[in-house]
């Protein structure tokens, strides 16, 4: 009988055991439930404020795209404005003077070995230099004719009509330099062969006068 109640209590005890065990186990199945839920659910929020962050990032770089295609259309706009000559520039009286003064230099480098008996009366290196003087006039004004038309015709340079008008003053002045030395240049070198030539014609009548051939 006795052995009886001690096994009846050891199952009593057992059951008791194993209804708290199955207790803690449900609780702990239910505590890991609401944790679960409680994390999907903050998992969810995190999603959604993750993806309207994306959209709004996506949008600042969108308007930040949108400015910089603005900003580089004003700047392109402005640039292609400033290609556009001014009627009033095109038309300046010295863009004219420059054409015309170009012309006479290169006129000058043309004709003055020849028109002045040059070829004559100068030796070969003389003669030399005075091609190489006259051939790099000739250049200087093929540079500021090209330039003059860049800075005068549209599409070509982007330019303030400041910059322009300095610009094309700055070839005036070249172009009277080279017209004023050119001159000179040729002058001198006519008035040397002109000493020579008369050195030249003083000998012969010296000759002439003594009797000698």
């Amino acid at each position: 009988m006795k052995g009886i109640l001690i096994l009846l209590t050891m199952i009593f005890i057992n059951t008791t055991l194993q209804a708290q065990t199955f207790k803690e186990w449900f609780r702990q199945k239910k505590t890991q439930k609401k944790y679960l839920i409680e994390q999907i659910a903050q998992l969810k929020i995190y999603l959604e404020l993750t993806e309207k962050g994306y959209k709004i990032a996506k949008q600042g770089l969108t308007a930040i795209g949108d400015l910089k295609r603005g900003e580089f259309k004003l700047h392109k706009n402005y640039v292609d404005s400033l290609k556009i000559v001014n009627p009033k520039i095109a038309n300046l009286p010295k863009i004219k003077w420059i054409g015309a003064y170009n012309g006479d230099v290169r006129n000058i480098c043309s004709t003055c070995l020849s028109k002045n008996g040059l070829t004559e009366y100068l030796s070969g290196d003389e003669l030399a230099y005075l091609r190489a003087v006259f051939d790099r006039l000739d250049s200087d004004c093929d540079k500021i004719m090209r330039t003059l038309e860049e800075v005068t015709i549209d599409g070509n340079l982007a330019m303030t009509d400041d910059e322009r008008i300095r610009r094309i003053e700055a070839l005036y002045q070249q172009t009277l330099f080279n017209l004023t030395f050119s001159k000179a240049f040729c002058n001198e070198s006519a008035v040397l062969a002109a000493a020579r030539m008369k050195e030249k014609g003083d000998v012969i009548t010296g000759r002439a006068l003594r009797g000698i051939n």
